[in-house]
């Protein structure tokens, strides 16, 4: 008899279309970060976004599954840029989220 183990976590489902491009960029951009050059491309730095520091599983373009205790971060950019967004509750496996 195997157990299984599962946690509660949240996917989130957003919608970026009805933004125009630049909005789009700084939600990508706060969301999973970016790399940034300086002095004509001499010096590269990374920018980290939100989801750098939480443990999270990207399904497609405008799906993330992440603990419930981080949606409230994912959700505050969001509702910033005023992107449609749609959250479920899901069960997965702790080693899915990395």
């Amino acid at each position: 008899m195997s157990i299984i183990i599962s946690m509660k976590a949240k996917l989130i489902t957003y919608n970026l279309s009805k933004l125009d491009q630049y909005h789009k960029v700084l939600v990508n951009r706060a969301l999973f970060g970016y790399m940034d050059n300086s002095n004509k491309g001499s010096y590269h730095y990374e920018r980290k976004g939100v989801i750098a520091d939480i443990p999270h599983f990207k399904l497609l373009k405008g799906a993330i599954i992440v603990k419930s205790r981080d949606m409230k971060k994912i959700s505050t950019i969001l509702n910033k840029y005023r992107a449609g967004y749609f959250v479920l509750d899901v069960l997965i496996k702790p080693s899915m989220l990395h």
